[in-house]
């Protein structure tokens, strides 16, 4: 069969693709990726396409400013394949392509993501010269199942002691309280496993992100008007929430106060009559993924981070 590789974007996916194999990205799945992208991102879409206009193979590769951060010279890569196309070496296809673009923008690592249950395309990855670097567990909260009463003591002993909880919408919606909150995450951030090296994004950057989340989802410990602890919960869709980050500056750990945020998280997600909460945690984080089966996440299937360098 006659089958082309093209660059996809959201102008020519239409009239490109007529018919989507299965498990494979639609045109919404481009915009979203193209709205992430700066005017420093290089964003690279490739379709397999078959004569008749079916989207069987599926490849990205992106470099520069990013969500999630790319170290410099590190490139991010995907590549799925529809599965009545898979073992005709459509992937490696795919991948080579990918490999002559990251050469031309001289990036030196490629990085990737694999489902922690999905042998063969982990070792199809090996083969292709990745070493597995991480592993990320995701967890998942049935709000169903959460009792905050039982946690009523915790909020008592620390406010008692002059910590208070707040969100950021509670605070003027200037640039200055935008810049101290974005510097205040890169504090926090710097501390969680597998973020050493990571370049800080622009705070400009992250505003224009998450410009359209709630705030009311950005909850804040304070002690004596210093912000000491965050977690940030966003909305993915009507039925599921996302706990993105959280942490507490290093002299007011073991306090309880990680557990004490998270749970203002689960709160505003009662608030707003969800079903689930997801996060995800490095598998060195132990103290993280302590609290999260504390609070009743039960762990789902884990991410391994794999890389290759393909040049010094």
């Amino acid at each position: 069969m006659d089958l082309k590789i093209i660059p996809l974007t959201s102008d020519n996916f239409s009239e490109s693709v007529l018919e989507i194999g299965s498990e494979l990205p639609n045109i919404n799945t481009i915009k979203t990726l193209e709205k992430k992208a700066t005017s420093e991102t290089i964003l690279k879409i490739l379709g397999v396409i078959t004569p008749n206009g079916r989207l069987i193979g599926y490849g990205m590769y992106v470099t520069g400013p990013w969500d999630p951060i790319l170290e410099p010279d590190f490139a991010e890569v995907f590549i799925k394949v529809d599965p009545e196309w898979r073992n005709q070496g459509i992937g490696s296809w795919i991948f080579t392509k990918i490999e002559g673009i990251a050469h031309n923008n001289k990036s030196k690592v490629l990085q990737t993501q694999i489902q922690d249950t999905k042998e063969k395309d982990l070792n199809w990855a090996k083969k292709k010269g990745f070493d597995v670097t991480s592993h990320v567990f995701e967890s998942q909260l049935d709000i169903s199942l959460f009792n905050k009463d039982q946690y009523s003591s915790i909020f008592k002993k620390l406010e008692s002691s002059g910590i208070s909880f707040s969100t950021l919408d509670d605070y003027p919606k200037d640039k200055d309280i935008q810049n101290l909150f974005w510097d205040f995450w890169w504090e926090l951030v710097t501390d969680v496993p597998g973020m050493k090296g990571k370049p800080r994004p622009d705070n400009d950057r992250m505003i224009a992100l998450l410009k359209d989340f709630d705030k009311k989802g950005f909850i804040l410990a304070v002690d004596g008007g210093q912000w000491i602890a965050m977690s940030m919960i966003v909305k993915e869709n009507e039925d599921v929430y996302y706990n993105s980050m959280t942490g507490v500056v290093q002299r007011n750990r073991k306090k309880g106060l990680a557990q004490a945020v998270k749970i203002k998280a689960i709160e505003y997600a009662l608030q707003n009559k969800v079903k689930y909460i997801r996060t995800h945690n490095n598998s060195k984080n132990a103290p993280m993924l302590y609290v999260n089966r504390k609070l009743g996440y039960e762990e789902k299937p884990g991410i391994y981070g794999l890389t290759k360098r393909i040049g010094d």
